[in-house]
Parts: structure tokens; sequence; C-alpha cells
């Protein structure tokens, strides 16, 4: 798609993308018709507001491929607004970062024979940033206001995105290590009788801060979803079903210890399983209720795995 000379028709096409993904193929594609070389890499900040590594976005590239850990050495160098350029013998690289609100979130970098022209250099800028700012629109639309955890509307893609091999946001450099994905749901225990007892103004402040404790036990490259009302859905990566298991009691247990305002204490049950590539959204969250219904029903305050129960089903069919 070939665009006038302040590059109208590529804005366009940009911020009218409302899928992640999409809007990531339109940037290839419009700095492809401006740069008119195929030697040419995006590296994006795809957490917006959190620091955290920048990822590739399109892995065709010609060029060698960085690790997150040397991108993030090429944004440590780079100034909002300012280009930067290396000569050598045989090529020139061009750095140019992407930036919102002062904020660098990636770097376009472009290998050429010839130094590219200012004109060139300032509207492939301009269209970074014009992604930037969709980029992040796109990031609050998939945002719980009270929480500032991920909502129930991203969660079904989310998990999709991972059964069917495309939810690693944050390539890991140690590859050799197998890291498998599960799905947790959380909820509160008892808290109608929070609602009920002090109102629900004190209630969101206990949801807020259960997200909180919620965000701050799992890593960046996890996902964590406020999934409706007082439960919550944690997408995450473990080795093992054990360290799954372990990972979400100390969850429990933070939450239990955790001196609550207004009402002191208050518990979370939870229910978990693996993520399998056959299984749909339906089945993979009807599984994690059953694994939470018996957390439940034996005691609250627990964390179960379907993996457990399936054992525990086979060996009374065996008996």
């Amino acid at each position: 798609m070939q665009a006038n000379s302040c590059g109208h028709e590529w804005v366009v096409e940009l911020t009218c993308q409302e899928d992640e993904s999409h809007l990531d193929s339109a940037l290839i594609d419009v700095l492809g018709d401006l740069l008119s070389v195929d030697n040419f890499a995006i590296y994006i900040n795809k957490h917006v507001t959190l620091q955290a590594p920048p990822i590739l976005i399109n892995t065709h590239s010609n060029l060698t491929y960085l690790e997150p850990s040397q991108a993030q050495l090429i944004l440590n160098k780079a100034t909002p607004s300012k280009t930067r350029v290396i000569h050598t013998t045989d090529d020139v690289t061009t750095y140019i970062p992407v930036n919102h609100s002062d904020t660098i979130l990636g770097v376009l970098i472009i290998k050429t024979k010839q130094l590219i022209t200012d004109r060139i250099s300032a509207l492939a800028m301009y269209i970074l940033n014009v992604y930037a700012n969709q980029l992040w629109i796109l990031h609050k639309s998939r945002l719980d206001p009270l929480t500032g955890l991920l909502n129930r509307q991203t969660f079904d893609k989310k998990v999709m995105e991972i059964v069917t091999g495309n939810g690693f946001l944050l390539p890991r450099e140690q590859a050799d290590t197998k890291r498998c994905w599960y799905l947790a749901i959380v909820d509160i225990d008892l808290f109608k009788n929070v609602n009920d007892t002090f109102g629900h103004v004190v209630g969101d402040g206990v949801i807020a801060q259960v997200a909180k404790l919620i965000k701050n036990n799992f890593r960046i490259e996890d996902y964590a979803f406020r999934y409706g009302g007082e439960e919550f859905a944690i997408v995450f990566q473990s080795q093992t079903n054990t360290d799954a298991l372990n990972a979400l009691t100390r969850l429990r247990q933070r939450v239990a210890s955790h001196d609550f305002e207004h009402i002191q204490q208050l518990t979370i049950s939870i229910g978990f399983l693996e993520l399998q590539s056959a299984d749909t959204v339906s089945s993979i969250v009807n599984q994690a209720d059953m694994a939470l219904y018996h957390s439940k029903k034996t005691g609250r305050n627990k964390v179960t795995s379907c993996h457990e129960l399936t054992l525990r089903k086979e060996v009374r069919i065996s008996q």
C-alpha cells in the first residue's frame, strides 16, 4: 500500500486496527512500503506500562535476531525522538526509537548500504509513534478499571493463543528449559459476607488488594485476569504440575496472611490445570472450575489440581 508524502493512508491503516496482532502486521507492511528494503527489525515492549524486554514482531526479518536482553541494551542507549546512526565499512545501521509520552517502547533497526534520507527517517519515526499510541489504546482497552488486571473479554483470546502455540509474549533465553502453561481460577472465599457486612466500597477495595497480591506473586510474562466479580484467572508457566501447585500455594498463603483493611483476614480457593493444545476454552474453564469447586467443598483456603482429581477418580475406579 503506497501513501502520499505525509503518510496519511498509513496512519489511517494503523489507527483503524482493533487487534494487537493485526496492528503489528499493519506496521510491518507500512514500514516495508516506506523503507523499500527487507533489512529491518522491529523490537517492541508489548507490556507498555511495565519494564519488560522488547521482542521482535517481524519474525521473518533478514537481520540477525537479538535476544530480549540484547535488544534491551539498544533501548537503554536510545533517546526519545532521536535517531542514532552507525557507519561501518560495509553498511549503515539506523536505530529509530518507538516513543509514547517520552517513554521508549521499542526500536526500529534498519540496515542499508547508504544512509536513509532525513525525510524517510522522520516519516518512519512519525509512523512508529502512531503505532505506539494505538498500541497504548489497545492495551488500556484490555484492562479491568478496578484492578488493573486484564479483563474478561481478553481471557478467551489469550487462552486460545496459548493452546495454539502463539502465547509466549517474552521468549525465554533458556530455550532448553521446558515450561508448560497452566490456568488457575481463583475465588475469594465467603466474599458475599464482606459486601453484606462492610459494603461494596470495602468489597471493591478487597478485590483490588487481592489483584495486587496476584500480580506481585507471578512473573511479568504471566497473565492475570479479573474473570468476574470476586473471581480471577491466572495463566502462567511452570516446569511441572508440582511447581505450579507450589506457586499457587504461595499465593494462597500470602492472601491468608495479608492484613486487609477493615476486614483483617480472608482466604482464597483455587483450582488449576495444565493447558493442552486439544482443549477448547470452555472445556479448560470447566475443568478448572471443577477443581475450584473441590477446594470450596473440602473446606476452602485450598489449592486443587485437576490432575490430582483425575488420579483420585482413577484410583476409585480401579478399586
